[in-house]
């Protein structure tokens, strides 16, 4: 059996998805299973996977029938790894910006580690394309304000890319649904005392199109959200509120 398996959320993704599918089962297809989550796409991405399925059989599929959400299409992938028993899960996205190439950096990675956690803003990250600026403020803002609660020492809280031993996700109550995944993932690691180390990846934008959804597209409600959902889940854990001298 193979020991990784990388989950790829999916929702109206055709114009780079089959390029994805094709570059990452040649980069992992000797170490890992492919899942790809089609979260209610209402574009041609379903077909798109099901004929990428019949060519590169290390593909697998969970199609759901209505868009859910970024941080459910995780959730779903993380409970596949845990029933199926991968040792470890790999998380990408299927947007052109992360780089298959990457994965086996990831997998190389100390298997006792408990999170290996891209990072765009590393010295060693390249970089391709702008990144939309509200994104990169928003990024740099939240992460000053995990690292100063949890005394870590992050530079990307919002990098999709991620290595996680299935290991310290089993019995996990991460419940955010949304973009706001990652708020709600490191008050878990912190609860639970994961270990973390990033890796330097390179940041790339093809396009700047991404819509959040209604008005999160607008930076200080996203914001808000963000910490919002932070606030809920630091306090979901811990039972404790965040001192407003977090913000």
């Amino acid at each position: 059996m193979k020991d990784t398996l990388i989950v790829i959320p999916v929702y109206n993704e055709a114009p780079t998805l089959e390029n994805v599918a094709q570059r990452t089962y040649t980069e992992c297809k000797e170490y890992a299973d492919i899942l790809f989550v089609n979260d209610g796409s209402s574009d041609s991405s379903g077909s798109i996977l099901e004929n990428e399925k019949t060519k590169n059989p290390s593909i697998r599929i969970i199609n759901k029938s209505k868009n859910e959400g970024y941080g459910a299409s995780l959730l779903s992938g993380f409970d596949f790894a845990i029933r199926n028993n991968y040792p470890f899960i790999i998380t990408m996205d299927c947007d052109d910006q992360h780089q298959p190439k990457d994965l086996i950096r990831f997998r190389q990675e100390d298997p006792n580690i408990d999170i290996i956690s891209g990072t765009r803003y590393s010295k060693d990250s390249l970089s391709s394309g702008n990144a939309p600026i509200e994104r990169v403020q928003i990024n740099k803002k939240i992460t000053e304000k995990i690292n100063k609660k949890y005394n870590w020492n992050l530079t990307d809280s919002f990098c999709g890319f991620k290595r996680y031993t299935t290991r310290s996700l089993i019995g996990h109550k991460i419940y955010e649904t949304g973009y706001a995944f990652p708020m709600d993932f490191w008050a878990y690691a912190k609860y639970k005392n994961l270990q973390i180390r990033e890796l330097a990846v390179d940041r790339i934008y093809v396009t700047d199109d991404r819509s959040f959804g209604e008005d999160l597209d607008k930076k200080r409600k996203r914001y808000r959200y963000y910490i919002q959902s932070w606030k809920n889940s630091h306090f979901k854990y811990f039972q404790e509120k965040l001192s407003t001298a977090c913000f």
